[in-house]
């Protein structure tokens, strides 16, 4: 079990309100490393506080300061709290709490510690009953509880790792807070906390950059494709494409990747209005780390067949993949393009490439998957194993890595995957288990490859991550497309606590966009529609409206279906209603009306009441 967002916020609240630093700094630092209590260790305050603060203060990447949950007027501080801010209330404020001759290494507390400290904190107007499940749920936020679920395991916990004496849990630790706030059933969650829900509720750093690298924002398309004009906005964390086969939904998605990236995933894509008077234009807008728009412009060159991009038009800056609908794939990395000059690090990857690897490229998810199972270094292995168990569907069950294999007429052993009805050689799995496996090595390798190349270079990782996938339902089975974008979306938490994932996606499947009813936000997500108005397509930004099942969404505006039923029994029903509005409908006609839904139609359809009273009035029993 872990630690929801909505808990560690309210932990953070009340710790906030009532909490001096000392006790939740200091004093937790000093019990966990056990120190003595009526005589001296050789041991530095300085060193236990900053390794202490290290451990559970440092909540965002972006940022070189601590977070500070308690008492405060500043909710950030810097690397030099332990040795200056820290250390004065340690050494002046709380000093007659210690045993600590001067100018010496040599620390312990006083006898009277626990009384000294209350008359000091009374004198400071800080709490001295400290409501021991919020400091618990603030130093456990990020650990793996295993099993416990309830407060009062949490706080036993917390009192055994930090040595909490009997008198100490009398009188410093008795007070509770949490229950009221967050029920335990709402605090205690199977999936790991992703921290940046947590930051991006509070303030931000004073040193963090407000976007965290440039990010593509708009795409507008004029002359270029199946409609004259084409504007797409795109949302912060995620965009939803949807429409009829053959009305630009791929077409749209290669120029969002040549937008961003500078290449194409695959060939240039060729204006569909070949009207060598018109001039085919692209803009499109990156933000940029500072909230920044830059707008770019992009004209089609009609006598030598190509997109001329602006001289100073920039990319994105973010590790990026697309999964392409032909089972291909693209990626790019910025930072690892100047690690390896001599090649690129953008371009297309066939599906059999990903499996085998490309020379001087990638060594493809089979050599791969058996180098990271079999390393000292379990970091990847562990991720590729977590985002295949958060991507898992309902029938199959948990995917889990298994043993390799040595196949007949195979010279290599071959990675194996677990699931409900067995284990199987990856390149025997199904087409759906295999894809779901390819993009998940896709999206490890490229966040690894980047960490090594930025570490190469000196320079921090990039902390965005571009995901565009298309036709995202392809293989899967409907259980599947009901947690898959979901999922994919979480998927940057596992990689790095302060990644954040910008998903665009298109899809046909009503499965996938009921998926999203939960998790939907009306101010970081898109959804846009195309359709076919008169002679020409049209592309229209949606309101996200809540369907409920899948039938209620296939016969929403987005997917225009009558009925959720076959063609035959759709065309049944809208001949049996044009007859329920004639004036004097004939039997003969209600009769043969009858014979066709019964043709067509289940015994339980939700149609029959309504036509049963109606036949049945005209001298028709069924």
């Amino acid at each position: 079990m872990y630690l929801s967002a909505p808990a560690i916020l309210k932990a953070i609240q009340i710790l906030r309100e009532e909490v001096h630093p000392f006790v939740g700094i200091t004093f937790l630092a000093c019990k966990h490393a056990g120190l003595s209590i009526g005589t001296t260790d050789d041991v530095s305050v300085d060193s236990l506080t900053r390794v202490h603060l290290d451990t559970h203060h440092r909540i965002d990447r972006r940022s070189s300061h601590y977070f500070q949950p308690f008492k405060s007027s500043s909710w950030w501080v810097s690397q030099k709290y332990p040795s200056s801010g820290l250390q004065t209330s340690n050494t002046q404020t709380f000093k007659s709490v210690f045993i600590h001759p001067r100018k010496t290494q040599k620390w312990g507390f006083e006898v009277s510690y626990l009384e000294r400290m209350r008359d000091i904190l009374q004198q400071d107007n800080a709490a001295f009953r400290i409501p021991a499940d919020a400091l618990a749920v603030w130093v456990f936020k990020s650990a793996n509880l295993e099993d416990i679920s309830n407060y009062e395991d949490l706080v036993e916990k917390f009192f055994s790792e930090y040595n909490i004496t009997v008198k100490e849990r009398s009188l410093i630790f008795s007070a509770r807070a949490m229950e009221k706030y967050t029920p335990a059933n709402m605090a205690f969650v199977a999936e790991p906390l992703e921290m940046t829900v947590v930051t991006s509720s509070l303030p931000p750093p004073p040193d963090a950059e407000a976007e965290g690298g440039r990010t593509i924002t708009t795409l507008h398309l004029r002359n270029a494709g199946p409609a004259r004009e084409m504007r797409l906005d795109f949302g912060r964390r995620l965009t939803i494409v949807t429409g009829d086969n053959g009305l630009g939904k791929s077409f749209l998605l290669d120029f969002a990747w040549w937008a961003a990236i500078g290449h194409w995933p695959d060939r240039p894509m060729i204006p569909s209005h070949r009207d060598t008077k018109t001039i085919p234009t692209i803009d499109y807008t990156l933000t940029g780390a500072s909230g920044r728009l830059s707008n770019f412009s992009a004209k089609y060159d009609w006598s030598n067949l190509l997109w001329r991009r602006p001289h100073d038009a920039m990319t994105v800056e973010a590790v990026a993949v697309f999964s392409r609908a032909d089972g291909s794939f693209a990626v790019s990395d910025p930072v690892r393009s100047k690690f390896n000059q001599d090649t690129t690090s953008t371009g297309k990857l066939s599906a059999h490439e990903v499996w085998n690897g490309r020379d001087g490229f990638l060594e493809g998810l089979i050599r791969d998957w058996l180098r990271w199972q079999t390393s000292n270094d379990r970091k990847a292995f562990d991720q590729f194993s977590l985002i295949l168990k958060r991507l898992s569907p309902d029938d199959l069950g948990e995917l889990t890595p298994g043993d390799p294999i040595r196949l007949p007429g195979e010279p290599r052993e071959i990675p194996t995957i677990k699931h409900r009805y067995g284990t199987v050689p990856v390149t025997q799995a199904s087409s759906g288990v295999q894809r779901v496996l390819l993009l998940s090595y896709l999206i490890i390798w490229s966040w690894r490859e980047h960490e090594l190349a930025a570490r190469s270079l000196g320079r921090s990782p990039l902390r965005r991550m571009l995901l565009i996938v298309d036709e995202l339902e392809a293989h899967l089975h409907p259980k599947w497309q009901r947690i898959v974008l979901p999922a994919l979306m979480g998927v940057g938490d596992l990689l790095s606590s302060d990644l954040a994932l910008q998903t665009i996606a298109a899809t046909h499947s009503p499965m996938i966009l009921a998926s999203m009813e939960t998790t939907f936000s009306a101010t970081d997500d898109l959804l846009y529609h195309l359709y076919v108005d008169g002679p020409m397509v049209s592309l229209e930004e949606v309101p996200f409206i809540k369907y409920g099942d899948a039938s209620a969404w296939l016969t929403s505006p987005l997917f225009g279906l009558r009925h959720a039923r076959s063609q035959d029994a759709e065309s049944a029903i809208e001949a049996a209603k044009a007859l329920q509005l004639e004036a004097e409908p004939s039997t003969i006609d209600v009769r043969n009306v009858s014979e066709r839904l019964k043709r067509y139609l289940s015994s339980d359809d939700k149609f029959w009441p309504r036509w049963l009273y109606f036949a049945e009035q005209h001298g028709v029993e069924i």
